[in-house]
């Protein structure tokens, strides 16, 4: 006798609670593993077009030489004058907007300086092409991201790579004649008071300690506001892209000009501000070079080459390769 069918086929097995709990968790482990791996690729590419930023802008600094018969200073005025900065007069040679102005002479220990006065008539050039909050790709590591910051209502476009000035340097004070590094005042104040001395500016052949023993330009994140992110800290320094005083520090730098404060609202140390590590929450690493790389930050060397230099290169190395004419040679490769 043939069985009768019932039209029914066997039912599949279905996943238990538990075998989907199991599931979800490797799953959850395997994501976990890969995570790590993917934000390391992202800093490694981060990490790599920052450098790319820091060899256009060597390229830069090497083809304004090529016109100028020396690298740019610090800055073109005697004083504290957005736009007059090497960074605002970099701009011609990495296809940003440029437009030179004559500003209006001015008097500084005594002495009228500028057009019209009686030191340095070709002085205080700045580049009206770009306003305040301008903001260049160029000038921004991808690992800290563009910032603007606003300051009594006024936004200013801010950057990550700062002129090295000689160590020690009173980098705000024209009265501080410290021209040992690459970068400095066009012109300075000397005693006694009525004087004023203009610098002939840094050429390839003024560098005897080798352009590849020497720095150049140097990283540092960009500092927000924190009082306006509610975090306790204040004003401080936070590398404006067109301000002299925060597009170049020394190495290291020995002078707290703004009114940086710790996380809890304390003061900064004073002293000596090497390179080394740093965080955006507190105002007074403002202060010193460091970068949102792990380990260490980009320097850029007067010959143009890009090198990536661990917190540990020591303070010994660091203060020697931002001279130009200290004698100082590192011990091998950095």
């Amino acid at each position: 006798m043939v069985p009768l069918r019932t039209g029914r086929r066997p039912r599949a097995a279905a996943f238990t609670l538990i075998e989907l709990l199991v599931v979800i968790a490797i799953i959850a482990i395997l994501i976990g593993l890969l995570l790590p791996a993917v934000q390391k690729v992202r800093e490694a590419a981060a990490r790599m077009k920052c450098s790319n930023n820091m060899k256009q802008i060597g390229v830069a600094l090497h083809n304004y030489h090529n016109v100028h018969q020396r690298f740019p200073y610090e800055n073109v005025h005697i004083n504290n004058s957005q736009r007059c900065n090497w960074l605002a007069h970099l701009f011609p040679f990495v296809e940003q907007p440029y437009t030179p102005q004559q500003q209006p002479a001015v008097t500084y220990a005594g002495l009228t300086v500028g057009p019209g006065g009686t030191t340095h008539a070709g002085a205080l050039i700045r580049n009206t092409a770009v306003a305040d909050d301008y903001m260049a790709s160029v000038l921004t590591c991808p690992s800290d991201g563009p910032k603007l910051r606003n300051v009594g209502g006024e936004r200013l476009a801010m950057g990550n790579y700062l002129a090295i000035n000689a160590p020690n340097t009173d980098q705000r004070d024209a009265g501080n004649r410290n021209v040992a590094g690459v970068f400095s005042y066009s012109m300075h104040g000397s005693s006694p008071a009525g004087s004023v001395v203009v610098e002939p500016g840094t050429t390839l052949t003024a560098i005897p300690d080798g352009t590849a023993n020497t720095v150049m330009v140097g990283e540092r994140p960009a500092y927000p506001d924190l009082a306006a992110l509610g975090t306790s800290g204040g004003w401080q320094c936070g590398a404006w892209v067109y301000s002299e005083m925060d597009s170049a520090l020394g190495l290291p730098n020995s002078k707290l000009w703004c009114a940086s404060k710790t996380p809890t609202g304390g003061s900064c140390p004073g002293g000596l501000q090497w390179f080394q590590p740093g965080s955006d929450q507190n105002g007074c690493d403002a202060h010193h070079y460091w970068s949102k790389h792990t380990g260490g930050g980009n320097w850029l060397f007067c010959d143009g080459s890009v090198r990536f230099l661990t917190y540990g290169i020591g303070t010994q190395v660091q203060a020697g390769i931002a001279t130009k004419a200290g004698g100082e040679i590192p011990p091998g490769d950095l």
